[in-house]
């Protein structure tokens, strides 16, 4: 049984619907046995509803007792807004104080890059990146330049660094030529 069926089925029940929807659920009830069970749950349940329900008597008649009510909420609403000037730097703070923030977390930022970059005064040292090496075969240098964007790391064997004359490495022929 499908959701908007048993909506349908509740509002019959409570005497909600027009006329020609009231029918047709009627008839979808005939022929629905789920439906004639969950209708007969429906009814169940509105009885219990309504026998156990406890009546409690208001002091005041109904009218007398909903003009209280209207009249605590409107008691209760705000007074209309009246136009008090604010300082100039009140209202200034809620802009100053966030540029304040900005300013001091720009300067933080540039104040700490410029101690990164302090922290090799040779210009040697500081192009200089330590490689890690897992061969006991080959040695490693490596060259690092932020200006020009590039990091270069140089492999060789120990047995050419080793060697007294330097062998001919047909990519460094291709370069230098």
């Amino acid at each position: 049984m499908n959701g908007e069926l048993q909506l349908k089925l509740q509002a019959w029940l409570d005497g909600e619907l027009p006329e020609r929807e009231a029918h047709q659920v009627a008839e979808s009830v005939a022929k629905d046995l789920e439906a004639q069970a969950l209708l007969a749950e429906l009814r169940m349940t509105k009885t219990l509803l309504a026998g156990n329900e406890p009546a409690l008597p208001v002091p005041e008649s109904r009218e007398f007792y909903w003009s209280k009510i209207e009249r605590a909420i409107l008691r209760a609403e705000p007074a209309e807004h009246t136009s008090e000037a604010i300082p100039w730097w009140a209202a200034w703070r809620r802009f100053v104080v966030p540029a304040g923030v900005v300013v001091l977390v720009a300067g933080v930022t540039l104040f700490t890059a410029k101690l990164i970059n302090w922290r090799g005064t040779d210009d040697a040292s500081r192009f200089l990146d330590v490689v890690e090496n897992l061969s006991e075969h080959t040695e490693s240098f490596a060259f690092r330049s932020q200006s020009e964007n590039m990091f270069v790391v140089w492999i060789r064997t120990k047995e050419q660094s080793q060697s007294s004359e330097p062998e001919a490495n047909p990519v460094d022929e291709a370069i230098y030529q």
